[in-house]
């Protein structure tokens, strides 16, 4: 009896209806492999970028130590109105290379690396930037007239590093000068209440009243993960955009 019963269910398979379960099966693997994936990088992803941020925050101690290393030129600003340190993260794309297509962005990358700064408040008699630069034996450059970068004061100098190496910066600023319109912050000071910062550990707080400030700024080696992209439709595809929430701090 059982025997006749597994002989009329093999028959009721008929070829139409494997062919349709066949092909919902396959539907079914395109799926899960299109689709799924890409929620679970993204929260790969995410991890990895929050744990690279707190790796990252545990080199305070060797930053500050460079810090110090650094600032002699710069001895005569005397002591600076505020400073502090903090986790800075950044995304960069990531091109395809070799084979097909050149030029497309495949993934992006979070780098993030510690920074210190120190504001120095500038007496009413220091003068503009060219006056500034001339007191500490360097040069300056740049635009708008609120905003010069402050060039051969210190070592390393400002772009003269690579990614991988501890950099420094050096910069005069008027935060009541007239930015240009493209880039109306331009001429602002920095500030600990960064909202794309991170591990802020704030040192001296003074008063900013001056009229014109010095920032200098160490920065340390860049760490960086992979972090995806938001795709067209397979987490194969090329990006389309930037991975939404990210920096990851």
């Amino acid at each position: 009896m059982s025997d006749a019963r597994e002989s009329a269910a093999a028959e009721s398979w008929s070829p139409l209806r494997r062919r349709t379960i066949g092909v919902l099966s396959v539907l079914v693997v395109l799926a899960l492999i299109v689709f799924v994936p890409g929620p679970v990088f993204r929260l790969i992803h995410f991890d990895n970028a929050r744990q690279l941020v707190d790796e990252v925050s545990t080199g305070r101690a060797e930053l500050l130590s460079m810090q110090d290393e650094f600032r002699s030129p710069i001895a005569s600003l005397g002591s600076p109105a505020r400073s502090w340190t903090q986790v800075s993260c950044r995304l960069s794309p990531r091109y395809s290379d070799g084979d097909g297509e050149q030029g497309v962005v495949m993934f992006y990358r979070q780098g993030c690396s510690l920074v210190a700064y120190e504001i120095y408040a500038l007496p009413p008699d220091a003068g503009g930037a060219a006056d500034v630069a001339e007191i500490l034996g360097g040069r300056f450059a740049g635009t708008p007239a609120c905003f010069r970068i402050l060039f051969d004061v210190l070592t390393p100098d400002y772009g003269a590093s690579a990614s991988s190496e501890y950099a420094t910066a050096l910069w005069w600023t008027d935060p009541h000068g007239e930015p240009p319109a493209e880039q109306p912050d331009r001429c602002a000071l920095p500030t600990p209440d960064d909202p794309g910062a991170a591990h802020v550990e704030r040192g001296v707080e003074g008063p900013m009243t001056a009229e014109t400030y010095v920032v200098y700024q160490v920065r340390s080696p860049v760490s960086a993960v992979d972090v995806g992209c938001e795709r067209r439709l397979s987490w194969l595809a090329p990006c389309r955009g930037e991975p939404q929430g990210f920096p990851a701090l």
